[in-house]
């Protein structure tokens, strides 16, 4: 269907695209294998942006710290003081996806037919979703940005002046993409053959693309304005729901005597003894080949990725994992370690360290009614998205995922989460929450809140309305109002996901868990009363607004270090502002509270959203 047999090809061949073969002037794209050169010619871009735009990401935000060894434009970046001549501040490779994508859709003929299907139509959407994408990541970055959709013959046109390009936000260029997006909702990536990457490894092909229900949803959530909110939960659920696609658990056959080897000077619960073989806990790999088996196994559901070569002569490589001190392309077969340029943050600890670890602690049975219990393990995912090892007599500290060389873009628990988000901004905090802790099954009816009969007490956390949410089959996420439908029950039902971290095989679900929506909202309330200064209102706002706290804080340990941190703390940072639930600027004080260690030397006054921007080159 449009594409020739990938298998035929090496990565080189697929990624490097012909000069000849480039769409110009008013050359048409009308043969069913056109395309393929095309296409690639896109992802080709896509990977040259690949390092840039995780390093923008994680490198301005809070879970990273530069070391001595650090670049200066590492530097520069990370203390927001990064200009123009910065290798890592390049809009026009973004702009480069942007012109590749304009090229194709402006050419492409979208007439061809092979029997009664259409062989472009999963092209042509995938086509415009990348262009989203990169436009998102431009405003993302930069705020205000050269804006257009016809094909430029060089890059150097944007800044041509008698060209006259718009200088636009993300709000305009939002409006402008979805009519067309919109159109093409329910439409499939493409589907082809791996591709052989070399040593072994292979490129999902349906991989390399991003949904257009999930772009539509990132959209969404990014815009914010009224009824986005639900209009991203709805883009989400579809693809969640089509693809039946479950927040599932990643599971851990270790215990916790490694551990309590490597921290003897904790305290851990005698009843939690009993308790280690039944234990999920995720514990620090002693090889980097397990450490990235443990990542592995825990992000698995992948949906979206940038494939880089695995050597030189295959085509685009990375700088990602010698930047965090780990040389992939080094020759033979040992493993060579660099000084890394980048560590995992003191604030990153800080939050791991702070997480409760819930689990039962009944020694005889696992009696129905036993309580749970909780003390600060912390979060168990910091021990499969970190690995240490010993350079010249140091100890350093490298993110896993940077042993991998592909750079993710969605994973399964990104929609889920993000889907948590718009929920909860559309006024739903309970559901948001219910995707934390039980997740939406058939049992969470059970969460519904009631009145004891007896005490007269509040009992449950989810409200009516919520739960018709769920179950109607009129809502745009009626997950449980479809009818036999795989995620209500069984071994493949959703779990909530901050068991991925904090909780037992048994999980945190349930009357009897402390991990409860009031006791957690009250401690999180807590938390930003005394860092930020502000009286809480005790109102719907306040819960909405500690509740994308969790959410954010989720995100750091799901997520870390893969590339998206920047982007979702301005992000919520800018909701928090437009809400003006304390004073019109309290997103900007937030967002200058997360990165105030990263401005301490160069004094940049983070609370003026100008200077979240890098200078558009």
């Amino acid at each position: 269907m449009g594409f020739v047999a990938l298998s035929m090809f090496s990565c080189s061949d697929m990624l490097e695209v012909e000069e000849s073969r480039n769409v110009d002037g008013d050359k048409a794209i009308d043969k069913k294998t056109d395309s393929l050169f095309y296409a690639w010619g896109i992802m080709q871009a896509m990977q040259q942006a690949a390092d840039m735009y995780v390093l923008q990401n994680e490198v301005r935000g809070d879970l990273i710290d530069v070391t001595t060894s650090a670049s200066t434009h590492l530097q520069t970046l990370a203390d927001f003081t990064a200009t123009g001549k910065n290798e890592y501040n390049a809009a026009y490779l973004y702009y480069k996806v942007v012109n590749n994508c304009n090229n194709y859709l402006a050419h492409r003929d979208t007439t061809l037919y092979d029997a009664s299907d259409n062989v472009t139509t999963e092209e042509y959407a995938a086509v415009l979703s990348f262009r989203a994408w990169a436009y998102l990541q431009l405003a993302r970055q930069y705020g205000q940005v050269k804006f257009f959709t016809e094909p430029l013959t060089s890059i150097s046109e944007i800044n041509d002046k008698s060209r006259n390009l718009p200088l636009v936000d993300i709000n305009y260029i939002i409006s402008d993409l979805l009519p067309e997006l919109e159109k093409f909702a329910d439409t499939s990536v493409p589907s082809y053959p791996n591709i052989d990457r070399g040593n072994g490894q292979v490129a999902i092909s349906n991989r390399l693309y991003i949904p257009v229900h999930v772009i539509l949803g990132e959209m969404y959530l990014e815009r914010g304005q009224a009824g986005d909110w639900m209009k991203a939960a709805e883009h989400y659920y579809k693809y969640l729901y089509n693809n039946k696609i479950f927040a599932h658990r990643a599971w851990a056959n270790a215990d916790l005597t490694e551990w309590v080897l490597r921290n003897p000077e904790a305290s851990i619960p005698l009843d939690l003894n009993y308790y280690y073989n039944r234990t999920r806990y995720w514990s620090p790999a002693t090889t980097l080949t397990d450490a990235y088996q443990n990542y592995a196994n825990h992000n698995n559901c992948i949906i979206s990725y940038i494939p880089m070569a695995t050597n030189y002569l295959l085509g685009q490589t990375t700088r990602l994992p010698e930047i965090f001190g780990y040389d992939y392309y080094a020759t033979g077969n040992e493993e060579r370690w660099l000084r890394p340029q980048l560590v995992p943050s003191k604030a990153y600890d800080a939050l791991a360290d702070s997480a409760d670890y819930y689990y039962v602690p009944n020694v005889t049975s696992l009696s129905p009614t036993a309580s749970y219990s909780s003390f600060k393990l912390g979060d168990q995912r910091r021990n499969i998205a970190v690995y240490e090892y010993t350079l010249n007599d140091s100890t350093y500290t490298i993110p896993v995922v940077h042993r991998y060389i592909n750079t993710v873009l969605y994973r399964a628990t990104t929609i889920w989460l993000h889907l948590a988000e718009a929920l909860n901004r559309a006024g739903y905090p309970d559901a948001a929450f219910a995707i934390l802790k039980d997740g939406i099954y058939d049992k969470l009816a059970n969460s519904v809140v009631t009145v004891d009969s007896i005490t007269g007490q509040l009992q449950g956390y989810i409200q009516p309305e919520t739960m018709k949410l769920f179950t109607d089959s009129a809502s745009v996420v009626s997950f449980l109002g479809r009818g036999g439908d795989v995620y209500v029950t069984g071994a493949y039902r959703n779990y909530g996901l901050h068991g991925n971290g904090c909780s037992d095989e048994e999980g945190i679900g349930g009357a009897r868990s402390l991990y409860q929506l009031d006791t957690i909202v009250t401690v999180k309330l807590s938390q930003i009363e005394l860092e930020m200064g502000v009286a809480r209102q005790n109102t719907k706002q306040d819960t909405i607004n500690a509740v994308e706290d969790l959410l954010c804080d989720e995100y750091a340990m799901e997520f870390a270090f893969e590339g998206c941190r920047f982007s979702d703390l301005r992000r919520m940072a800018r909701h928090k502002n437009e809400a003006g639930l304390y004073d019109p600027k309290f997103g900007s004080k937030w967002f200058a509270k997360k990165l105030a260690d990263k401005v301490k030397s160069s004094g940049v006054d983070l609370t003026n959203e100008a200077n979240w921007n890098l200078p558009l080159n």
